[in-house]
């Protein structure tokens, strides 16, 4: 039974502890510091989970947890349902730190595709996508890296990989560093205020 909490706590983990609040992220109070802006392409990266959240992972082939090695393994057409986003790959991993207290990283294997929804400064839902062939989020630093063809939207603004070998990298402020050949496409809506 115990190895059945085990298995649970770290099914239910991979997505509570992926996804911490940070302090850091939040908007200022202080009223002489501007807002930051919002970035032109995703905020993929929540920075808060919202209370009693539930968070659902089917696997259609099998779901396993090594205690020894600390990894948790899903395959086959995996599904996260969550309240912040939608992730789907062929395989999903999750390895918890050294001292158990907690998930390293988790890697989203295979026809990797990341949902958020959010709102626009109109209150207008905004869905960011991000796809890749394989994906690794680190807790630790909050860093999500794409790799093999990596690409992301959000709304009608894209950034593309041209070549396999590409990377790139999201923060949890909003920042994109691409390593390799990508194109970016910022629409112009026509709605520029004087």
């Amino acid at each position: 039974m115990n190895n059945f909490k085990t298995v649970l706590w770290i099914f239910l983990s991979v997505i509570s502890l992926t996804f911490p609040c940070s302090s850091q992220d939040s908007p200022s109070m202080n009223p002489e510091q501007p807002e930051k802006k919002k970035p032109l392409l995703p905020e993929l990266i929540p920075t808060k989970r919202p209370q009693n959240s539930q968070t659902t992972i089917t696997a259609n082939n099998s779901a396993s947890f090594d205690n020894r090695s600390g990894i948790a393994e899903f395959s086959g057409n995996v599904q996260i349902s969550d309240p912040q986003f939608e992730l789907s790959c062929e395989k999903l991993r999750a390895i918890l730190r050294e001292d158990r207290k907690g998930l390293q990283r988790v890697e989203a294997i295979g026809n990797v595709v990341i949902r958020h929804h959010s709102k626009d400064e109109s209150g207008k839902d905004v869905l960011s996508t991000a796809k890749a062939g394989k994906a690794i989020y680190h807790v630790e630093t909050g860093d999500l890296e794409l790799i093999e063809w990596p690409q992301i939207t959000q709304g009608i603004n894209s950034h593309v990989a041209n070549e396999p070998q590409t990377k790139m990298l999201l923060n949890r402020a909003g920042r994109i560093i691409t390593t390799g050949s990508s194109k970016t496409v910022i629409a112009d809506t026509g709605n520029a205020k004087p």
